[in-house]
C-alpha cells in the first residue's frame, strides 16, 4: 500500500518540530500529524539551562546539547543568552564542584552563578518559524501499529507512512506504550517582562514565574492551575525576586519523562519523547541524532 509520506512525525511540539525541520532540510518527505500547534511545549517562555534545579546539577550531555541548540535556534528568532542563578553562598563550594571540569561557561558573581551559554526564548515565534513550509496535518491520532495510524480529521481516516517519529508528550505517550512519568504543573504569565533570565526554585524570563511541579501521576490527565500553585509560585517568585510580580495569565501542563532515553527504536520507526521540562534544552540535539540514524538506515 502506499505510504502518504516517508516519515510521519507525531507532534508538533518543540520535539517533533525540530525532527520534521531537519528531515524536511535534508531532502526527506515528511508529514506532521498533531492535534494543533505547540501542543505542550507552548509553555511561554523557555529556559536552555544546563545546571538544574536548586542542587547545581549538571544536565547530562549538557555541552553537547548547548552546542546543538545554538546551532538550530537562532536560525529561527532571537535567542536571549545568560541566566542568573542566585546560588546562596553556604552552597557555592558544591556547585563549584559540580562544575569543574565541565566546559559550560560561566561565571561567579556577587549575585551568585552566570551561565553565560545558558538563555532563554519566547516559545511560540519558534514554534511558528519552525513550522513554516512544512507539510501539517491537523488531526486526532486515536491509534497507531507499526507505520499505520489512524487518524480522526474530523472524519476517520487511515494513514500509512514509510516510518513513524513519535514526537509527542503525555497525551499521546499511551500509543507507543513506553511508561514513563506524567507531573502537571503550571507557570504564571507577568505584566512585567523579564529580560535578564533568573532561576532559582523557580525562574523568571520574559513574561513568565514558573514552575510549579505536582505529584507525579500514573498517566495522562489535563491539568488546570490551582490556587495553591498560584501561592507557592508568588512566593518563591517574591524570594527569587525581592517582591511579588503582577500576574496577567497562567499556563498548565503536563510534562511526560522518561529518564535519559529520548530516542529509541520502536515498531515502525522512533520515539523522540520524554524529555520531561527539559525539551526546549534537548530537542536540538536529539533531533539531530535521530537525523543521523534515519540517513544511516537510507544508505
Amino acid at each position: 500500500m502506499r505510504a502518504e509520506a516517508e516519515i510521519v512525525v507525531l507532534g508538533a511540539g518543540i520535539a517533533g518540530l525540530a525532527a520534521a525541520r531537519l528531515l524536511h532540510e535534508a531532502g526527506k518527505e515528511v508529514l506532521v500529524v498533531a492535534r494543533e500547534l505547540g501542543e505542550a511545549s507552548r509553555v511561554p517562555d523557555a529556559l536552555l539551562n544546563p545546571v538544574r534545579g536548586k542542587r547545581g546539577v549538571v544536565a547530562p550531555e549538557a555541552e553537547e546539547a548547548l552546542a546543538a541548540l545554538w546551532d538550530f535556534y537562532p536560525r529561527f528568532g532571537p535567542v536571549r543568552r545568560g541566566i542568573l542563578r542566585p546560588v546562596p553562598e553556604a552552597d557555592r563550594a558544591a556547585w563549584k564542584a559540580k562544575l569543574e571540569g565541565r566546559k559550560i561557561p560561566h561565571q561567579w558573581l556577587e549575585e551568585g552563578l552566570y551561565l553565560e551559554n545558558a538563555a532563554w526564548l519566547q516559545t511560540a515565534p519558534l514554534l511558528h518559524r519552525l513550522a513554516e513550509g512544512l507539510n501539517i496535518l491537523y488531526a486526532e491520532v486515536e491509534r497507531l501499529e507499526h507505520t499505520t495510524l489512524y487518524v480522526r480529521t474530523p472524519e476517520p481516516r487511515t494513514l500509512h507512512a514509510g516510518l513513524v517519529v513519535y514526537a509527542g508528550g503525555a497525551r499521546g505517550a499511551h500509543l507507543v506504550g513506553l511508561g514513563g512519568r506524567f507531573t502537571p504543573g503550571s507557570v504564571l504569565q507577568t505584566q512585567e517582562r523579564f529580560e535578564q533570565a533568573r532561576s532559582y526554585g523557580v525562574y523568571a524570563a520574559g513574561h513568565t514565574l514558573g514552575g510549579s511541579y505536582l505529584p507525579h501521576r500514573p498517566g495522562y490527565t489535563p491539568h488546570q492551575t490551582q490556587p495553591q500553585e498560584v501561592e507557592w509560585l508568588l512566593s518563591e517568585g517574591e524570594r527569587l525576586l525581592g517582591y511579588r510580580p503582577v500576574v496577567a495569565a497562567s499556563w498548565a501542563g503536563v510534562r511526560y519523562r522518561i529518564d535519559q532515553n529520548y530516542l529509541k527504536e520502536i515498531p515502525g520507526g522512533y520515539a523522540l519523547t520524554g524529555f520531561g521540562s527539559a525539551a526546549y534544552f534537548y530537542a536540538p540535539l536529539y533531533a539531530h541524532r535521530l537525523l543521523k540514524r534515519i540517513l544511516a538506515k537510507s544508505c
